[in-house]
């Protein structure tokens, strides 16, 4: 029996990974980022029109959204951005896929393999999945994943290809039991939550990225749904892919999982490096992690004590 077991879980092990990313290495890279954001700028014009004043009168105040930030990350690594509630994660992805709106960027560079970002050079090497989950609810994951398949593969991919693809696709991401079960959402019955994260992140995998950015992957979801949503992250960073999310707090055996850990507050980074030694060095700084306490809570609720001090 144990024989059995070994060879079951070996199999597993070996069927992990269905496919890799085929090209080279991805290098991204944030130098000394400063990034403010305009107030007044978020808020549409007509609603401020009981005010009196023409759009271009409209003064905002700035604030500061990420305040010089630098970080690396390399291929077959996955990075997780740490903090409280605007702390600038969201603010920190949208500017890495050049999404940002209403904000100025006063210094700093983000580097994709020593090239500065464009949008052109984003669509072609970054994937990014939303917070909200953007499918169609009336199809089925399969029907979803090859609906995207023909608008998004190559063209000189021919249907056969495009089948194995989105078969490789659903083998990669454990959706074999709903392939054939409707999306869903709010109003219309299907997958679960974390099917559904799990083919929001499909579509984006179909075209096989090697650089993939989610943006709190793990929201909304119980802690066991959760935790093997980060392992099937963590199983694509080993699949030669660059893989960087943001997450709230998370718990203390999905802290484990990850390679690289930026801890933010108001902004700037508290700390960054790997995630093991991340308590070591709050530690010589005089602010060890209690025992049987989680070290992510602990900390993001340590930095945003002091920096709510006066």
């Amino acid at each position: 029996k144990q024989h059995q077991d070994r060879e079951l879980f070996s199999s597993e092990e070996d069927s992990s990974l269905y496919f890799t990313y085929s090209g080279g290495c991805n290098v991204l890279e944030v130098k000394n980022l400063f990034y403010e954001v305009d107030t007044a700028a978020q808020i549409p014009w007509y609603e401020r029109l009981s005010e009196f004043k023409m759009p271009w009168e409209i003064r905002g105040n700035k604030q500061t959204a990420i305040n010089k930030l630098s970080l690396t990350v390399h291929s077959g690594q996955m990075l997780a951005l740490i903090g409280s509630s605007g702390c600038g994660k969201t603010s920190l992805l949208d500017i890495i896929t050049c999404r940002d709106e209403g904000g100025i960027m006063k210094s700093g560079e983000i580097l994709i393999n020593g090239k500065r970002n464009t949008p052109q050079l984003v669509k072609k090497s970054i994937a990014h999945v939303r917070q909200d989950d953007r499918l169609l609810p009336h199809l089925t994951v399969r029907e979803t994943l090859s609906f995207v398949a023909k608008l998004r593969l190559p063209t000189h991919f021919t249907q056969a290809q495009r089948d194995q693809r989105v078969d490789d696709v659903i083998a990669e991401l454990r959706l074999r039991q709903c392939a054939h079960t409707r999306v869903g959402n709010n109003y219309i019955r299907g997958v679960s939550g974390g099917e559904r994260r799990r083919v929001s992140i499909a579509v984006q995998l179909l075209w096989n990225p090697g650089i993939l950015i989610l943006d709190e992957p793990t929201s909304g979801l119980d802690s066991f749904t959760a935790h093997n949503l980060v392992i099937t992250l963590s199983r694509l960073a080993r699949g030669n892919r660059l893989v960087l999310l943001s997450v709230h707090q998370p718990r203390s055996d999905i802290f484990q999982l990850f390679d690289l850990v930026v801890l933010m507050s108001s902004g700037s980074a508290v700390y960054c490096g790997a995630a093991r030694e991340m308590v070591p060095y709050f530690t010589a700084l005089g602010h060890p992690c209690p025992r049987y306490c989680n070290p992510s809570d602990y900390y993001v609720i340590m930095n945003q004590h002091f920096s709510n001090k006066p």
